[in-house]
């Protein structure tokens, strides 16, 4: 690496003397695999204890307010199986009535009503869940169009205001996207692989439905089930969502020469399960994983859309705000997974079981039960987003990067006097841990580099704050580049939410580095005991599927995260 301009700002960056024939045969060594669907064989088993906190701030006198929530469940299917027990509600202060209710879809809620209140509200549920995924190779003779599914299935092939699987639009792409396949399974994997690769994770998005996602490419966990739902109910599958709860605990699926590490947000999310005429519901998340979903999601509800799965609740004469936290304490956690084979879509990782697809018969005849959408008469051109950020531009003062994120993530909806639960979360990497984090950029033409901006968070402690900007090497974070000034911790205010802390490379007047063409890698740094969160956006919504790492406190890079961060590079292209 350069040796920096001598100030008593910036550190010297060294090179690591002791370690350069490691490093560089490290870096000669093969790339992990680009194959995107990873086939795995093995499984998880976690033995967990969950804590959810619900809080209703009361801060003026509220004659009633009426609260209904969704109760853990104990499900199974081929792959993934949970087992709830010692669940306990605790409510303070006491209320005026708690009823059980189970909708019909078998889904159980806890409707309560508090009368006259002069206090805030509080509602602690725990339990214990043993959740178990076997990824253990299946076999399916699940043809398409898929024939004689039974009435109390076929429900799921209905059309909603949020699943408008009736829709021109939505109908003309099912059809395009599924032409060919010839087993169910092709035409899920058709699918979802489309959804993959042309929706962007977004937060607070204006709204959750089917046809907003596709017209805009952007959405939330909701969003990204609901259009994925309506675009395989009117291939004629059946399709539902689930609410529940995910975790935020690391896994790692191994690939060549590293681990792709999984992390999700802690909070409400919202997944699908999809029906197979020979193996029955099967689940799915659509932004991670096929055939099953990992011992960090803990399903509560499933339902026609979100407005089946969702809590609400409702007050007069105002409706007092709304937190929550959840807490989880892994009591057992067992990831014993290897990788079998890999294919080539979609653009971002996803995770698979090895599920082999056979068609029982060639006949394309579909089931007297469900009727087919009708044609639509020249339906209006789909709108696809694009996959990717236009680059930079060529000359003149440039800012770029993967810019969007909310300051404040909302975990609700108000309408009126009543608000339904959002699945929304925060996602956020501890980057003063004993991990190091980087992001990569590409930069087509030389740049002269005036600063960079992460989006991040103060908790608290001491120390600095500061960045390198090093080149790729053959796919990682390479030994050569700039590093940034010092920020100093106490420098930064506390304040809710997350926003921008700026890095700079040189005082003012002196000379700012260059940056020639090519890839580079922005390489988080802390001296002290900082302790600060790196937002992040779930998938793949700025690059590529191996633009962000994390190592060991080293320069092995041997992890691939399956997220972007958020910042955004200032400079003047030449």
């Amino acid at each position: 690496m350069k040796y920096p301009m001598k100030n008593c700002n910036k550190p010297e960056i060294t090179t690591l003397v002791l370690f350069t024939f490691i490093s560089i045969i490290i870096m000669l060594s093969p790339l992990p695999c680009l194959a995107k669907t990873l086939i795995l064989d093995g499984g998880l088993e976690s033995r967990i204890k969950t804590t959810q906190r619900i809080n209703f701030d009361v801060q003026q006198d509220v004659r009633s307010l009426t609260f209904r929530f969704a109760v853990p469940t104990t499900f199974s299917n081929k792959i993934t199986s949970q087992d709830l027990s010692g669940l306990d509600i605790r409510f303070s202060p006491e209320p005026a009535s708690v009823v059980d209710d189970m909708d019909k879809f078998g889904n159980r809620f806890k409707k309560v009503k508090w009368e006259n209140l002069k206090q805030n509200i509080s509602v602690t549920i725990s339990y214990n869940t043993v959740i178990k995924a076997e990824l253990l190779a299946m076999e399916s003779v699940s043809s398409f169009p898929l024939r004689d599914i039974q009435k109390d299935d076929a429900v799921f092939l209905k059309p909603t205001s949020m699943v408008q699987s009736d829709s021109g639009d939505i109908v003309s792409l099912s059809r395009k996207l599924t032409e060919d396949a010839k087993t169910e399974n092709d035409a899920v994997n058709a699918i979802l692989n489309w959804v993959s690769d042309n929706v962007k994770y977004t937060y607070n998005p204006p709204q959750y439905d089917a046809l907003y996602t596709l017209k805009t490419g952007k959405g939330n966990c909701q969003n990204f089930a609901h259009l994925s739902m309506a675009l395989l109910r009117a291939a004629g599958i059946p399709a539902r969502i689930v609410g529940g709860i995910s975790l935020k605990r690391q896994w790692k699926v191994p690939v060549e020469n590293g681990y792709l590490v999984q992390d999700m947000g802690q909070g409400g999310h919202a997944w699908m399960e999809i029906l197979f005429s020979d193996l029955g519901w099967l689940s799915y998340d659509p932004q991670q994983s096929r055939q099953f979903t990992s011992t960090r999601h803990i399903k509560q509800t499933h339902g026609l859309d979100s407005k089946d799965i969702n809590d609400s609740w409702s007050a007069s004469p105002y409706l007092p705000r709304y937190s929550e936290d959840i807490e989880a304490v892994f009591n057992n956690d067992d990831v014993n997974i290897k990788l079998r084979a890999s294919k080539d879509a979609p653009v971002s990782y996803i995770m698979s079981n090895n599920l082999t697809a056979k068609a029982a018969a060639p006949e394309k005849i579909l089931p007297p039960s469900v009727k087919p959408a009708p044609p639509a008469p020249k339906p209006a051109p789909v709108i696809t987003p694009p996959l990717r950020p236009a680059p930079p531009p060529k000359k003149g003062t440039v800012e770029f990067g993967n810019t969007e994120f909310p300051t404040l993530v909302d975990v609700y909806q108000i309408i009126g006097n009543a608000a339904t639960r959002v699945f929304d979360k925060e996602t956020a990497e501890h980057v003063t841990s004993r991990y190091v984090y980087a992001q990569a950029f590409t930069i087509e033409s030389a740049m002269t580099l005036q600063g960079i901006s992460l989006a991040m968070h103060k908790f608290g402690g001491d120390g600095t704050l500061y960045i390198d900007v090093v080149k790729d090497e053959n796919g990682k974070p390479g030994l050569s580049g700039e590093r940034s000034l010092l920020v100093s911790l106490g420098s930064i205010k506390f304040r809710p939410g997350y926003y921008w802390i700026d890095f700079v490379f040189a005082k003012e007047k002196e000379p700012l580095p260059v940056l020639g063409p090519g890839k580079y890698w922005i390489i988080m740094r802390h001296s002290g005991e900082a302790i600060v969160n790196w937002f992040y956006i779930p998938g793949n919504p700025y690059g590529d599927s191996d633009d962000t790492r994390s190592t060991l406190k080293g320069y092995k890079w041997e992890d691939l995260l399956n997220y972007d961060f958020v910042f955004k590079v200032r400079g003047r292209v030449r």
